[in-house]
């Protein structure tokens, strides 16, 4: 199989990870192509950076087309069935030699992660690349929540509303990973070539709690209002709780009516993360490996402060 990886190609360009990824890809000198739906909107949001190609996900000859050329693929925005598999055989079909596909999530080595309705693509997915291993090499990233998307849509902690839902009782400990970070993740695994083949990594910036991230929350509104006791501004905080045992039971109620319901997707990612059942801390993670280093509590101060 030949080695280094220099051409990437990236699906999903213009979703929640995909232009943070092409920029590093770009900044870590690979030579990348944006795959679209759209090229006019990929090439207003990316630039003239990235080479733009438009595609049609369930067309082979249009993947392959696209595909020429290409050492690797890696999937950010397009995890749903038939089109990731679509991508794979175009892959392969197209001589590309490593495969990503989306999976910045937590890692499926449970029974209980891989039957959750919410990791059925990924999880098929995964199965389809295992039995291919002999045609293309992988490698699956995990990284636990993103970070700085959930801050982003007020999820974990709303630092501009000052609101919190806390699942259970906010101790439970998760890994969560900035999207610069994964970023730097697929940058990482794709340099060190056939070292990263048929792998999985974890990567996380922090395993940290709910509580931890409120109280960190509290000092940096505190801060950037320049006003008020710390008392004073912890009594302005809306703090609601939720329970997760109740999520996994709406969850299911929702799934009955309608096996693809958005509320019990939702409800589902509650308690894929912080449910009693399910590990949500990557414990002794790939960092090193990676040459990624964790934050500390200053950084993680900053990251929440980027939402205030």
């Amino acid at each position: 199989m030949p080695y280094p990886i220099q051409t990437v190609a990236v699906a999903g360009a213009t979703g929640n990870t995909g232009p943070t990824v092409i920029r590093t890809l770009i900044a870590s000198g690979f030579k990348v192509t944006a795959l679209t739906r759209s090229a006019a909107k990929t090439t207003a949001a990316l630039g003239p950076e990235a080479k733009v190609i438009e595609v049609d996900y369930l067309s082979q000859d249009s993947l392959v087309s696209a595909l020429q050329g290409i050492d690797a693929v890696v999937v950010c925005g397009v995890g749903m069935l038939p089109e990731q598999t679509n991508l794979i055989a175009a892959s392969i079909t197209s001589g590309v030699t490593r495969f990503l596909p989306s999976s910045f999530a937590t890692p499926l080595n449970t029974p209980g992660k891989r039957t959750l309705r919410i990791h059925r693509d990924k999880l098929l997915t995964s199965l389809y690349l295992h039995a291919r291993t002999s045609l293309i090499s992988h490698t699956i990233i995990h990284t636990g929540p993103l970070l700085d998307y959930l801050l982003n849509i007020g999820v974990l902690v709303n630092l501009k509303s000052r609101t919190i839902t806390l699942f259970d009782d906010g101790e439970k400990r998760f890994s969560t990973t900035t999207m610069a970070t994964a970023s730097a993740a697929v940058a990482a695994v794709l340099k060190m070539g056939e070292g990263s083949a048929n792998r999985e990594f974890c990567v996380h910036d922090v395993v940290t709690c709910q509580n931890e991230l409120l109280e960190l929350a509290k000092e940096v509104v505190l801060a950037s209002t320049g006003s008020g006791s710390e008392s004073g501004n912890a009594q302005e905080w809306t703090v609601a709780r939720m329970d997760t045992g109740e999520c996994e039971r709406k969850a299911e109620e929702a799934f009955r009516v309608d096996g693809d319901s958005a509320m019990g997707m939702h409800l589902q990612k509650v308690v894929g993360v912080f449910g009693k059942a399910f590990t949500s801390d990557f414990g002794e993670a790939d960092n090193r490996e990676l040459g990624i280093e964790m934050m500390d509590r200053k950084q993680l101060k900053e990251v929440l402060g980027r939402f205030a």
